[in-house]
């Protein structure tokens, strides 16, 4: 066992498919971990809140919420929190720019950038 830390990852994701792949890639690099995830916005804000996490990768779009209030609960906490990515299938720079001013670090396209998420996430556990 590799006496290195391991970067927690948690997930904010409602499609249980894009869930399960991004769990699947991120849990084959030695340095990562994934320490849970969430479905909704209610139960994402109690997750972060309550658990050590050193990145969020969360989903704008969610069946229930959204991943913006999830970003704005987070920022009005005045607390300091991990990283957090955002990964949407709505792109637009209008979305974006909202993100960033709610403190996401980056924002990824869910059609053509997990490859990108993913290279962000490795690089932030070196």
């Amino acid at each position: 066992m590799d006496d290195k830390k391991k970067l927690k990852v948690f997930l904010i994701e409602d499609a249980q498919r894009i869930r399960s792949v991004l769990i699947e890639v991120l849990q084959q690099a030695e340095n990562i971990e994934v320490i849970g995830f969430a479905e909704s916005e209610q139960e994402a804000l109690y997750q972060l809140r309550s658990i050590e996490w050193d990145v969020a990768i969360v989903d704008i779009g969610l069946r229930e919420g959204s991943g913006l209030a999830v970003l704005s609960g987070l920022k009005s906490d005045g607390r300091q929190y991990g990283s957090r990515l955002v990964f949407t299938s709505n792109p637009s720079n209008a979305l974006k720019t909202r993100t960033m001013s709610l403190g996401a670090e980056a924002f990824f396209d869910k059609s053509r950038e997990m490859d990108n998420l993913v290279g962000h996430i490795q690089a932030l556990a070196h």
